[in-house]
């Protein structure tokens, strides 16, 4: 727990202070903002686990800040607000976690909530990393496919014939057969 770092952004200093000191005892290291762009800025220097918002950030609006630290993938931004609104809720849906504090914080409800959020962050993290993987994987294999279609169209010879041929250049140039690919795709486009 001790590793994870928590950024802390709230325009009232006694607030903020709280919350620090709160996360401080249980061992988490935190930065504080007093402004959106603060936050902004320590996201992309510290790339923390988690940033905790008040609502009411001076200067540039917490959900506008919230949605660049979150689809910069800088961290996993979560609100503190005292006035949880309708309004409010539909703003949680845009959010990687649907969660946050609310003020006056109290302790057990602030663990709770930020190690949940952290734990659900790096599920969230991990699930987007194979997503990611299974999308290239799969955009690969679409190129694979097209250059063995061109291959048994220009060479006339089979899908085996065509999928050999291109694992042999593959390995004989040592590349991936997704790079081979790219270029029978150009040469025959």
């Amino acid at each position: 727990m001790d590793s994870y770092r928590i950024v802390v952004a709230d325009s009232s200093e006694g607030s903020r202070k709280l919350i620090c000191k709160l996360l401080n005892k249980k061992g988490y290291k935190t930065y504080q903002a007093t402004d959106g762009a603060g936050a902004i800025r320590i996201s992309r220097s510290i790339f923390p686990e988690l940033v905790i918002m008040d609502t009411n950030l001076w200067g540039i609006n917490a959900y506008e800040a919230a949605r660049i630290i979150e689809e910069d993938k800088l961290s996993t931004v979560i609100f503190a607000t005292s006035n949880p609104t309708s309004a409010f809720y539909e703003k949680l849906k845009n959010m990687n976690i649907f969660a946050y504090v609310v003020k006056p914080i109290y302790p057990e409800q602030l663990y709770q909530m930020v190690e949940f959020s952290i734990m659900n962050a790096s599920k969230i993290h991990l699930l987007s990393k194979k997503i990611e993987k299974l999308e290239n994987t799969l955009e690969s294999r679409k190129k694979i496919d097209r250059a063995k279609g061109l291959l048994m169209k220009a060479l006339k010879i089979t899908e085996d014939e065509a999928y050999k041929l291109l694992r042999k250049k593959s390995m004989d140039d040592c590349v991936s057969m997704n790079v081979i690919a790219e270029k029978i795709i150009k040469k025959y486009r």
